[in-house]
This record gives structure tokens, sequence and C-alpha cells, in this order.
């Protein structure tokens, strides 16, 4: 039907640019950077696939289906890949996207079993310098209609509003923890704020 034609006609669209803006007066403004992880995942484009391909931005899905919010927006896609196999140099290439990005508020969308590691690899570079940025990800595919995608990205836009310059924070289950202190229970999959000592 028409509506289903128009529906892969966009998404091709967002795909191929792997940028969407939605125009604000406000002056707010965020960047989404996609790592893949699961939160992009989606259902298999082949015949014969059966397991699941990452695919663009998720953040673009959930951040247009939003009634207008009065943030500006745009989603990048710095690489499309399962979190254990991100590597230094995907990391240097998505330091370098930071340092060029005029926004001060960034949010990266990243799998959950390196997120931690990337994150404290962006403090460490210095790439934060006058930015708030929040690593956010998913523990189910978006597409998944019990994902908590949508309510970790919401809270990781307001994370940026509210950290100061030069942090980095990882937000995950209603939390937004300093990544220097962020750890992660490995039996219930939990992000967690490590102890003081």
């Amino acid at each position: 039907d028409l509506w289903a034609k128009q529906l892969a006609h966009r998404r091709r669209a967002i795909a191929m640019t792997t940028v969407h803006t939605l125009s604000s007066s406000s002056g707010s403004s965020v960047t989404v950077l996609g790592m893949g992880g699961t939160i992009d995942k989606d259902y298999p484009r082949t015949t014969k696939g059966y397991a699941f391909e990452i695919d663009e931005p998720a953040a673009s899905r959930v951040l247009e289906a939003l009634p207008h919010s009065g943030i500006a927006y745009e989603v990048h896609s710095i690489c499309r890949k399962d979190s254990t196999e991100i590597t230094d140099g995907d990391r240097e290439a998505l330091c370098s996207a930071i340092r060029k990005i005029a926004s001060s508020r960034i949010i990266v969308t990243h799998g959950t079993d390196t997120m931690i590691e990337t994150a404290n690899y962006v403090f460490n570079s210095g790439a934060a310098a006058n930015k708030a940025i929040a690593f956010t990800g998913a523990m189910k595919p978006e597409r998944f209609k019990d994902s908590d995608a949508a309510f970790n990205l919401g809270m990781a836009v307001a994370a940026t509003s509210l950290l100061s310059p030069g942090c980095v924070s990882v937000c995950m289950g209603g939390k937004a923890i300093d990544c220097t202190r962020a750890v992660r229970d490995l039996d219930s999959g939990f992000f967690l704020e490590r102890a003081s000592s």
C-alpha cells in the first residue's frame, strides 16, 4: 500500500544520508552519533538471513516520532558495529567527529558491552572539552515493542542539558553516571556507579 511505500522510501533516504534534522527556533541543539550496537539492530533484509543486522541509527526513528519538542537534532552514523567489534580506530573516528561538531550537547548511541570503555576513551582523549556527552544504548533493539531504547535516549537528551561541559556520562536504565565511575554488573547487565573508595 501507499503508506508502506512511503515508509520504505523514507527509510532509504535516512540510510543514505544518515543525517536528519528537525528545525527549531529555540536554539537548543543535540547531535547524536551512532556507533551501532543492539539499539540499531533490525530484522535481516535477505531472504536467507537469520541474524539481526545493524541498521541506520535508531535515534532518527525515536526522535522523529516525538511531538515537536523544541530541540533541534542531527543524527550521524560513525560506524555500524556490534560493540565487541569496535576498535580504537573507531573510537578515534568518534573523537574526531566530536571535535568537529559545533553543538555542545552530544549523544553517542553504542552497544552495551564496551560502552563504558568507549566513553572513557572519549573522556581521556580530551574530545569532550566544552561539550556535555551522554552515551546510551539499549538492552533490546529499538524495533522491539518492549525495547528500552526510547527511554534511554530520552534520558540522554535530558542529561546533556544538565551535565557540565567536559562531562562524559553513561545514561542507561534511568541513571546518568560519570563514565569514570560507571561499572556494569555482569549478572544483571545493569549499569551502576562504582562505590567511593
